[in-house]
């Protein structure tokens, strides 16, 4: 066994003598998170905090927090953050409303996102995508900020227990040291794919081993997660900034390890999982139109 498997296992075993949190332990989970993104890597963190979720919406959650740090290493480890970029019929980021516009304070920003995570309660800190002189802008603000509104409610068919909202920008003022110094597509949309998918996928193997664990299933059963999960961690530490021909097959490697080991699971995480694997499912299919535009 490597020594990156050892230290993996110990990982587990110390998040599996942790209460698992639900959405209703939110306080809790900002704890763990802070302090595993002082004790540990992204990734790691992911597994971390992933095994210690009650839920398949949980275990994302902690998987995006995870990716947000890639975004940004200096977003605070106890804030809560959301990545906003899609806009309601807009598929293209190009094509998308959103502006900044640059005055005397900064910049204004002026349009609406459909769907941002953990709005409209328990959201500390936006990063926002916008047109800005016909390029693309990535600027970061509190969730209370004055001219900000959120809209409906939105809802998906998975992660129901993670709420979602749409917001509107009006006005909002935005001082030149937020604007990221980062081109918006290049070092912030289109690597967010990547890191997401990475961290995501961990926090999910994670959320995984210990439902099996809690079961009654030695770690010897679920030797294949770890492997994996050593295997994601190893290449994202060779790969951080994007896509590689070696990752492709190791997500979809990830996908299939997760729904055999889904058949360990109670019958109420089963149920969970079924309805939230439609998320990966979802993130499978860019991820291969992605892999079919590198091999042009």
């Amino acid at each position: 066994m490597s020594k990156k498997n050892q230290r993996l296992l110990q990982l587990l075993q110390q998040s599996f003598v942790q209460p698992q949190l639900s959405f209703s332990d939110l306080p809790q989970f900002r704890q763990q998170l802070s302090v595993g993104l002082q004790e540990y890597s992204s990734v790691f963190n992911s597994v971390f905090l992933g095994a210690q979720a009650a839920t398949p919406g949980m275990a994302f959650l902690a998987g995006y927090q995870n990716t947000i740090r890639c975004l940004d290493s200096d977003c605070p480890v106890d804030q809560l953050a959301a990545f906003c970029v899609s806009e309601k019929g807009v598929k293209k980021p190009w094509d998308m409303a959103s502006q900044l516009t640059q005055n005397a304070q900064g910049y204004a920003l002026n349009g609406q996102k459909g769907y941002v995570m953990l709005l409209p309660h328990e959201l500390d800190r936006l990063y926002v995508i916008a047109k800005s002189d016909e390029q693309l802008k990535c600027v970061f603000f509190s969730a209370g900020i004055q001219g900000l509104t959120t809209t409906d409610s939105l809802k998906a068919p998975f992660i129901e227990d993670v709420p979602h909202s749409g917001v509107s920008f009006e006005n909002v003022l935005i001082p030149e040291s937020q604007m990221m110094p980062i081109d918006g597509h290049k070092g912030a949309n289109k690597p967010f794919r990547y890191w997401e998918d990475m961290h995501v996928s961990l926090a999910m193997m994670a959320w995984m081993a210990r439902e099996a664990y809690e079961n009654g299933k030695t770690l010897q059963q679920f030797e294949s997660l770890t492997e994996q999960m050593c295997q994601l961690i190893e290449n994202f530490e060779e790969q951080p900034d994007y896509y590689s021909a070696e990752v492709f097959p190791l997500l979809d490697q990830s996908q299939e390890i997760l729904e055999f080991h889904s058949k360990l699971l109670s019958e109420s995480s089963q149920k969970a999982w079924q309805k939230d694997r439609l998320l990966l499912q979802m993130g499978q299919k860019i991820r291969h139109l992605v892999r079919a535009k590198m091999a042009l």
